[in-house]
C-alpha cells in the first residue's frame, strides 16, 4: 500500500498499516524448522508475494497462490484497482500430499466480506470459515494439530474445530485473543 493516500483519514487506516510489512524472514525460519516437512498457507498481501515466493522457491517448495475474492470490497479505487482481492500462499516440501476432494481445491475463493463478523470480532481481516476449512481439509487429517501464530479473531481456530481437528492460537493482542478465545469457546457449544 505505497502511497496509503487510498486509504486516506479512514478509521481502519492504522489497523492495516501494521500488517503492510508482514513476515519476517526469521519468523518463517522458527515456523519451517519445527514442521517435518513444510506445509503453509500464509494469508498475505501481493507486496508480500515477492518475497514470500522467493523465499519459498529457495527451499525448494512447491507453492500455488490461492485467492478470495471480495464480491462487496470497501471502494478504494482512485488511481488504482479495487481491492477485491486476498492472497495466500500455500507451500509445501516435496512429499507433502494434497488431501481433499474437487470442490475443496479450488484456487480461486468468491465470497462477500463478512461485515457482521467484522463487526461482531472487532478485526479488520476476518477471513470466510469455508474458505479456510477448504485449506485444513486440504492440507492436514482429522486430529491433525493446526496452528495460528497470527490467530486474530480466531477464524482458522473455528474452522480446525469444524474439521475435526485440533487447534493451536497465538495471539501478541490481548483484546483479540479474549476475542478468538470466547468465539473458538462458542463455537465448540
Amino acid at each position: 500500500m505505497n502511497g496509503g493516500w487510498t486509504i486516506g483519514k479512514r478509521k481502519y487506516k492504522d489497523e492495516v498499516s501494521v500488517m503492510i510489512d508482514g513476515f519476517s524472514e526469521e519468523i518463517l525460519n522458527l515456523l519451517c524448522a519445527k514442521m517435518k516437512k513444510i506445509n503453509i498457507y500464509i494469508y498475505c498481501s501481493k507486496l508480500q508475494l515477492p518475497k514470500l515466493l522467493n523465499y519459498f522457491i529457495n527451499k525448494k517448495c512447491n507453492y500455488e497462490i490461492l485467492t478470495y475474492h471480495k464480491t462487496n470490497p470497501t471502494p478504494l479505487c482512485g488511481n488504482t484497482y479495487l481491492p477485491d482481492t486476498e492472497y495466500v500462499v500455500f507451500a509445501r516440501e516435496k512429499g507433502v500430499k494434497i488431501y481433499g476432494e474437487y470442490k475443496t481445491k479450488s484456487k480461486y475463493y468468491t465470497d462477500k466480506v463478512n461485515k457482521k463478523d467484522k463487526k461482531l470480532y472487532k478485526h479488520p481481516t476476518c477471513k470466510p470459515i469455508p474458505f479456510l476449512q477448504n485449506h485444513i481439509i486440504n492440507s492436514s487429517n482429522e486430529d491433525d494439530i493446526i496452528l495460528d501464530c497470527f490467530m486474530g479473531s480466531g477464524s482458522t481456530g473455528v474452522a480446525a474445530l469444524n474439521t475435526n481437528r485440533r487447534f493451536i492460537g497465538i495471539e501478541l493482542d490481548k483484546v483479540y485473543f479474549d476475542i478468538a478465545k470466547n468465539r473458538i469457546e462458542e463455537s465448540l457449544k
